[in-house]
């Protein structure tokens, strides 16, 4: 952050105290603004260092969500299945039900 300390004070003809208060300040505005998991990242970057985005731990959160969301549709289509499944059932009882009582209305067999 002395790096970004010394080039407001040049530019801006201020104390390095008040252009330090003055970055904590921005800092905290613009922490205040993001997710909290870019407050590192912001950090970084007023003290001039290079931030860099780990692809792997993206790459590993994205497979951990689509391997959650897969076990997750596994269940749904698992439930519905058992759903269909107890639906069929009541409605082939309640069609060997209606067929009977309209076989005993015509004088059918039950």
């Amino acid at each position: 952050m002395q790096e970004l300390i010394e080039k407001i004070v040049a530019e801006a003809g201020i104390s390095a105290e008040q252009a330090g208060k003055a970055l904590q300040t921005v800092a905290e505005f613009v922490k205040s603004k993001v997710p909290p998991t870019f407050s590192g990242m912001i950090d970084s970057i007023l003290s001039g260092q290079q931030f860099e985005m780990k692809e792997e731990s993206l790459q590993d959160k994205a497979a951990d969500f689509a391997g959650a969301a897969k076990d997750k549709l596994e269940d749904l289509a698992g439930d519905a299945k058992d759903k269909l499944s107890d639906a069929a059932e009541k409605a082939e009882e309640l069609a060997k039900d209606a067929l009977g009582k309209l076989k005993g209305m015509f004088g059918g067999d039950k």
